[in-house]
């Protein structure tokens, strides 16, 4: 029964990985270690998705680099062992916050003066248009994703409490 009730979720938040632009393999792996309650090897998860090793070692690599995942080493062992940070509302603010320090703050900070750029040659205002634009949606999206924290954190208090 929990066998089942086990594969349930895992498809379930495979199907959720794929809505998110993951493909099959980056979904499958994230499911389980998402379900798992103990970090996995690359070995283990090569069994359990039914992939070889370098497929997913490839794949783990990729989501390491967007930090869906992490990797840790075990005293004594020379494997190395993966999880998923299991409080999703977190994890999404974090993400949110990395987007902002990495996306949102230097757009914000140097668009102004690409924009005077724009001005004093007075030779593109299409371009200009766009830029500004640009600009406009970013310092909207800003508020967005401030709103959007402060929810979180309010959230996440509580339910951490």
């Amino acid at each position: 029964m929990v066998e089942k009730a086990k594969a349930e979720f895992i498809e379930l938040m495979t199907d959720s990985g794929k809505a998110k632009g993951f493909d099959e393999l980056s979904s499958k792996i994230w499911a389980i270690l998402y379900a798992e309650p103990k970090e996995l090897s690359l070995d283990e998860l090569s069994k359990r998705t039914g992939y070889c090793l370098s497929a997913v070692s490839t794949a783990m690599k990729f989501m390491e680099r967007a930090q869906l995942i992490k990797r840790i080493k075990k005293p004594k062992s020379r494997k190395a062992y993966f999880y998923i940070e299991k409080d999703i509302l977190n994890s999404f603010m974090q993400l949110l916050k990395r987007h902002y320090n990495t996306i949102l703050l230097p757009s914000k900070q140097k668009l102004p003066k690409i924009i005077d750029r724009y001005r004093q040659s007075k030779e593109s205002k299409e371009e200009l248009i766009i830029v500004q634009n640009y600009y406009d949606q970013i310092l909207a999206y800003e508020k967005i994703v401030d709103n959007t924290i402060s929810m979180l954190e309010k959230e996440i208090n509580p339910i951490n409490k």
